[in-house]
């Protein structure tokens, strides 16, 4: 008799940094799970590249309505009451997703892995909030049964040159959230680098969203010879340009991620808004660095420090 197949849910809305630090946990659970319908709910933004993985039977978009919109919100619970999940994993672990707990509470016991509380496998560890997202991941997995979980490995991700562009190259992550000044290295200290790679004939490339079109466009209007992919990339784009690229550099943001955990040598800048040892990118490949450099406040980092850490842990001399 063939055993009918169990639906699991995995919850994972983001952000950039934290989902592709989630494929570890992805990959592990889908194979404890082989013969199940494994079904992702996550945000619009992921869907495409999660569905390249071939992780997941299901996507389901959030579009993480307010709490308060009770309407959207029972639309969501029933929809997902409906599936009939046996399993949930909540890698998100917010006070949102733990909130959708609720939605399985008065139906059928569902087994849930995460925060939420009075759920069946609660992640107890009292210093998660003080460890990496990787150490973070597998305890709350093992907590439940699953233990072989690796490095994110985005190997699987299918080349796609999209741009014409000529190597030597080095990729540039220069924005992070405007709130936060402390977290953005100084526009004018991209220019100087960018201008010490253009001599030794290595393109600097621009990397990011919407909100970094104004510091790409300084960088550009300062500068003669680089590349502005600004708000033009997929996440698959981010990991074709990292596997051909000399090295990225760039403030803690979700690009940076990629870029380590697709085999680029990686330089990060953080300020004291963020804490490395909770969220610092991870490298897939032992031959390729990744190195922090941390200030209180990166507009207090200055050129000659970038260019002393290339020089000394990449032994790149500009």
């Amino acid at each position: 008799m063939v055993s009918k197949k169990k639906n699991i849910l995995i919850i994972k809305h983001g952000a950039l940094g934290d989902f592709i630090l989630s494929f570890g946990p992805f990959k592990a659970i889908r194979n404890y799970h082989l013969n199940d319908h494994l079904v992702l709910l996550t945000t619009s933004r992921f869907k495409e590249f999660a569905q390249e993985s071939n992780y997941f039977d299901e996507i389901i978009i959030d579009d993480r309505s307010s709490l308060w919109n009770v309407k959207k919100i029972l639309k969501l619970a029933i929809f997902l009451r409906k599936k009939n999940f046996c399993r949930v994993y909540d890698l998100q672990t917010s006070q949102r997703s733990s909130f959708y707990y609720n939605f399985f509470r008065l139906k059928n016991y569902v087994e849930w892995s995460g925060t939420a509380f009075g759920c069946s496998h609660p992640d107890r560890n009292s210093d998660r909030n003080k460890i990496h997202t990787i150490e973070r991941h597998k305890i709350q997995l093992a907590e439940i049964g699953i233990k072989n979980i690796k490095l994110s490995d985005l190997s699987w991700v299918k080349s796609t040159n999209n741009f014409e562009i000529n190597k030597p190259y080095v990729l540039f992550s220069p924005g992070a959230s405007s709130h936060r000044p402390k977290k953005m290295w100084s526009e004018k200290n991209y220019v100087e680098l960018a201008k010490k790679f253009i001599r030794k004939k290595i393109t600097p490339i621009i990397l990011g969203n919407s909100q970094d079109l104004e510091i790409a466009n300084f960088i550009l209007m300062n500068t003669n010879g680089c590349i502005n992919l600004v708000n033009k990339t997929t996440i698959q784009d981010l990991c074709f340009l990292a596997r051909e690229a000399e090295l990225s550099i760039g403030n803690d943001t979700g690009p940076m991620h990629v870029f380590s955990m697709s085999g680029c040598h990686s330089l990060v800048l953080f300020s004291d808004d963020s804490n490395p040892r909770r969220c610092a990118p991870r490298s897939i490949n032992k031959k390729k660095l990744v190195k922090i450099i941390q200030k209180k406040d990166l507009r207090n980092l200055t050129v000659d420090e970038v260019l002393d850490c290339l020089r000394n842990d990449f032994r790149y001399e500009l």
